[in-house]
């Protein structure tokens, strides 16, 4: 494999990392947004989460062939669980514990890479 090649699978799981763990973090914050009576820069936040989740260019199987895991597809499916009206905060949360199981998992696998 070309240097080059190498480089930009890198660069790939990299990007594909931070959006898994920046979705970590913005899914429950998204739950707690849509099940809130919201402040005026709240309003704005959900707007702004929406426009990541909706616009981001990942096919799902990216995840499978970099990673070995279909996370990305766990992301979209929780996204589009919470966004949906007709469910409670609880069973929103209880949707977003297969993306947390599987994101600890990874992470996990993650630090004992990086600590080699």
């Amino acid at each position: 494999m070309k240097v080059d090649h190498i480089y930009k699978l890198n660069e790939a799981i990299s990007t594909l990392r931070n959006f898994i763990n920046l979705s970590a973090k913005l899914l429950p914050y998204l739950i707690e947004l849509k099940h809130s009576k919201r402040k005026e820069e709240e309003n704005q936040d959900l707007i702004e989460i929406n426009h990541i989740f909706q616009n981001y260019s990942f096919d799902n199987r990216i995840s499978e062939l970099l990673m070995n895991t279909s996370i990305i597809q766990t992301i979209e499916n929780s996204y589009l669980f919470i966004m949906n009206e007709n469910h409670s905060k609880l069973e929103a949360k209880k949707e977003l514990h297969t993306f947390r199981k599987e994101h600890r998992r990874l992470k996990k696998n993650w630090n004992f890479i990086d600590s080699n």
